[in-house]
């Protein structure tokens, strides 16, 4: 059971909500917080001060007036208007993320939202009843086209999905009526962008594991030194993350040591000398995307923000800072794509790693694992080309208004895309490792490369003939989906 209280969600917590069906509930407090601030903008407009969103229109119109006899039908004009999303449907854990994190913030205390709908949002993630939406139409100002829809199907316009079928919005807020600023109130948050990015985070801290792992394996397959991860050299730049990188290599490889027998240069290539250096990046971007998806998560975005029985206008709901630390993360993901895809070439030469080209039982007459280098090059470029930062962009909207948006749902979809190849290009650097620890008859002796070994092991085929490798590929990328969290140091700045 997750408790939103307002002030102490986290991304793991969101995971579960979104993706593991755990149950929500909301913290008596965060009830009150909520209904202090709708009484606080009941009186507000009782004393007839004007208030964005309620007496007034939105955006452009923000100097249109809004009649007291008016505001019930402004409030669902509100919300039907801003309904427009478009291209594919948004995934249901994309939209359940965003469903949580919403509930969360307006438990918060700054929206004022009338009681049903916040209920509501409670009631649908508990029973499963996902609100439809698309995946495009914001533009870092505020998630208004899903945040609408959303809202609308929990008051029994739309459909919603339910066990993968959709089907008709069944209203799980109830009768309610809509007034003072409940349109407003629940539309005006960047949830749906804060909860892919949360996902982002939580499946990159995991793919990150999974990678170090993978390198490690590597290490032992074609006995690459370790005195690159040991802690003199780390204390010699002084980059924390760096360090926190090698540590963990460490400790994968514990009861590893490089086989003397082999006739190496007096350093490795770069892709074994630096990558705890490369590596350090994005666990640093991660560390640092942490940090505000936590402060996001917990935040009061509402433009005006009530607080202290008063509305401040306010631009809490921009996404600059969420957009800043995606797009350094893609960037993150970009130097270390190139580095994983560099490594699986060099396991291919046998100048380095001592065995047979291409790791062909037969070279010539085979060419064995000769195409996974091509896969792995196209991911990494994959994974570069999805690296531009949004930051670049500009947009102005609402007859210049909103004269900056900053994208970060752009930044956190393109991420979340990275991602995908990301795991195709871990997995190809999977599949050589084991190949060539068959190959050379070894099994790997380090504590974390031997659990590694016996799990890929035990799902990919030990014929090393020439054969199409699609399925063992994907067999990797499976096992590597499902890869065990990292250590809680890990994300550790």
């Amino acid at each position: 059971m997750i408790v939103l209280d307002g002030a102490s969600l986290r991304p793991d917590g969101v995971a579960a909500v979104a993706r593991g069906a755990e149950q929500v509930a909301l913290d008596p407090d965060a009830r009150a917080r909520n209904e202090t601030a709708r009484e606080a903008i009941a009186a507000l407009l009782a004393r007839g001060e004007p208030l964005y969103g309620a007496s007034t229109g939105v955006g452009a119109l923000r100097d249109r007036a809004i009649t007291p006899r008016d505001r019930e039908r402004y409030q669902w004009n509100l919300l039907r208007s801003h309904a427009v999303t478009a291209g594919p449907p948004l995934p249901e854990e994309q939209v359940r993320a965003a469903m949580v994190v919403r509930a969360n913030q307006l438990g918060a205390g700054g929206g004022g939202v009338a009681t049903p709908m916040l209920d509501g949002l409670i009631t649908a993630l508990n029973s499963g009843y996902t609100p439809f939406a698309r995946e495009c139409g914001a533009i870092g100002t505020g998630d208004l086209g899903t945040l609408s829809e959303i809202a609308l199907a929990l008051l029994g316009e739309g459909s919603v999905r339910k066990g993968g079928r959709q089907v008709d919005a069944p209203g799980v807020c109830g009768p309610v009526t809509l007034g003072l600023r409940d349109g407003l109130s629940f539309i005006s948050s960047n949830a749906t962008t804060i909860g892919q990015a949360t996902l982002v985070w939580h499946d990159a801290r995991i793919l990150l594991e999974a990678w170090l792992a993978t390198a490690a394996l590597s290490f032992e397959a074609v006995g690459a030194d370790t005195v690159v991860l040991a802690d003199p050299v780390q204390a010699g730049h002084g980059s924390p993350d760096q360090a926190a990188v090698a540590r963990r290599m460490r400790e994968l490889l514990h009861g590893y040591e490089p086989r003397p027998d082999l006739e190496r240069p007096v350093q490795d290539p770069y892709p074994f000398r630096v990558m705890a250096q490369v590596d350090a990046v994005p666990h640093g971007a991660l560390h640092a995307l942490l940090q505000i998806l936590v402060r996001e998560l917990n935040s009061r975005c509402e433009n005006a923000l009530i607080e202290q029985g008063r509305a401040w206008p306010n631009g809490n709901f921009h996404g600059a800072e969420l957009a800043g630390a995606l797009d350094t993360l893609r960037a993150a993901l970009a130097q270390s794509a190139s580095l994983i895809a560099t490594r699986v070439g060099v396991m291919l030469e046998p100048g380095f790693s001592g065995l047979p080209q291409f790791l062909a039982a037969e070279p010539g007459v085979q060419s064995g694992a000769m195409m996974i280098e091509y896969v792995a090059h196209a991911a990494a470029s994959e994974v570069r080309s999805l690296a531009t930062p949004v930051a670049t962009q500009s947009v102005t909207a609402s007859m210049g208004v909103e004269s900056h948006g900053s994208l970060s749902g752009t930044s956190a979809k393109r991420a979340a895309e990275q991602l995908r190849a990301m795991r195709i290009l871990v997995a190809c650097e999977l599949l050589l490792a084991v190949r060539a620890l068959r190959l050379a008859g070894r099994a790997p002796s380090g504590a974390g490369t031997a659990a590694l070994f016996k799990r890929a092991g035990a799902v990919l085929s030990p014929d090393l003939a020439d054969r199409p490798l699609s399925g063992d590929l994907e067999l990797a990328r499976s096992l590597l989906a499902e890869f065990p969290p990292a250590p809680p140091a890990l994300p550790a700045h």
